[in-house]
C-alpha cells in the first residue's frame, strides 16, 4: 500500500517520521506549511491507507516543525515540535486522541532556548517519553503520564556539552 497525503506538496517531508500501532499508521510532515513555512502536520491512517485524519497544532506557527517525531499507542498520538518557540526552539509535545481531538500541549517546566524538547518521542499505555537533545547543551529526557502530568527529568550523570542525550528515546 502506498500512502500519500491528500493535500501533499513538494517539500512537506511527508514520512520524515512514522509510527505504527495496532491498526493505525501515523506519518509526520514537519515541513508542511498550513500555518507558515515549516509549521508541520501529522496524518493518521488505517493500515490500508484509508481514513486520513490530518492533525495540526492549535497554536501552529512557521518553523515549529510539528511532526518531526511521532509515536502512537492504542489510544493516543504523540507529536514532537522541537522548534516551537516557547522560548526560541525550546520545543513542545502534543498529545491527541487517535481521531485528532483532545489536544494537550506539554512543555518542559524548565524549557530553555534551543532545548529542542520533542526531538524524539515514545509512548506506552501509561507514559510519554520525550527527548530534548539540546537541553543544557548536553541533552535530557523527560517522562510524563499520558495526560501530560507528573514530569520527571532524566540527565546523564556524566553529561558534557554536545552529548545530545535524548536524541532518541523508547519505552515499552
Amino acid at each position: 500500500v502506498k500512502i500519500t497525503a491528500s493535500d501533499g506538496a513538494s517539500g512537506d517531508w511527508f514520512g520524515e517520521s512514522v509510527a505504527i500501532q495496532g491498526d493505525k499508521i501515523i506519518v509526520g510532515a514537519p515541513r508542511d506549511d498550513d500555518a507558515g513555512s515549516g509549521s508541520g502536520s501529522v496524518y493518521v491512517y488505517n493500515l490500508d491507507g484509508t481514513g486520513e485524519v490530518k492533525i495540526t497544532a492549535s497554536d501552529a506557527a512557521g518553523g515549529d516543525q510539528f511532526g518531526s517525531s511521532v509515536a502512537v499507542s492504542d489510544t493516543k498520538v504523540i507529536v514532537g515540535a522541537p522548534y516551537d518557540d516557547d522560548p526560541t526552539n525550546a520545543g513542545s509535545v502534543y498529545v491527541y486522541n487517535l481521531d485528532g481531538t483532545g489536544e494537550v500541549k506539554i512543555t518542559a517546566s524548565d524549557g530553555a532556548y534551543n532545548s529542542r524538547f520533542g526531538w524524539s518521542v515514545a509512548v506506552s499505555d501509561t507514559h510519554i517519553v520525550v527527548g530534548a537533545n539540546g537541553d543544557d547543551e548536553s541533552g535530557s529526557v523527560y517522562v510524563y503520564n499520558t495526560d501530560g502530568t507528573g514530569e520527571q527529568k532524566i540527565v546523564a550523570s556524566d553529561a558534557t556539552a554536545s552529548d545530545f542525550f535524548g536524541w532518541s528515546v523508547a519505552t515499552n
